[in-house]
């Protein structure tokens, strides 16, 4: 499967549904084929971020920020803080161990910049293993494995764009959570020349 006939059957689902639960059900098989996919093996996207601990390269996004399509390497040793996505999510591993941490949260959200969260459970995908998220659904994800890690991901709207938070499980705190994308030429081209087609 190619990104471009992803991108045209992600379009077709979201347009037909608006569970994410239906959404993200419909949307694992394809990204379970495309993760197979030549295109994703760009030595280029196997770059990381050393200051945040991974990279994220940009496939595909709409032009109003839906549809989000990443290619997300991660360094050994390193993930993210806890949060959420404020949209649905379906990860699926490429290569590697990504250890995914759930939270439950206690408290009913009503308190500014405070989050009671308690540990719900964990998994460690590996390829071909997926993962579906939903908005207010929170989790970590740590590369476990002593290699470069990498694995799809396809959001309903680009996560820098949903007011999602982070969260600080010990000093029981939120605050706002955007990532940096890497600036890839290679992927840059390709969503300008999507967003030129289309």
């Amino acid at each position: 499967m190619t990104l471009d006939q992803y991108v045209r059957d992600l379009r077709e689902i979201t347009a037909q549904h608006s569970d994410p639960v239906e959404i993200t059900d419909l949307v694992v098989p394809l990204a379970k084929k495309f993760a197979q996919s030549p295109e994703l093996r760009r030595p280029e996207y196997r770059e990381c971020d050393a200051e945040q601990g991974f990279g994220v390269h940009m496939l595909h996004e709409e032009p109003n920020h839906d549809l989000a399509v990443f290619l997300v390497s991660w360094l050994p040793n390193r993930g993210t803080t806890p949060h959420n996505h404020k949209t649905w999510a379906v990860v699926v591993g490429i290569e590697g161990q990504e250890q995914e941490i759930n939270y439950d949260r206690r408290d009913d959200g009503g308190k500014p910049g405070y989050a009671d969260l308690k540990r719900s459970g964990e998994q460690v995908m590996t390829a071909g293993d997926t993962a579906c998220c939903y908005p207010e659904h929170i989790h970590s994800v740590r590369n476990v494995g002593t290699g470069i890690s990498m694995s799809l991901h396809t959001y309903g709207r680009h996560i820098n764009y949903t007011g999602r938070s982070e969260f600080d499980v010990e000093r029981k705190l939120e605050k706002p959570y955007v990532i940096r994308v890497a600036d890839d030429g290679y992927a840059r081209t390709q969503v300008l020349t999507k967003r030129r087609i289309s």
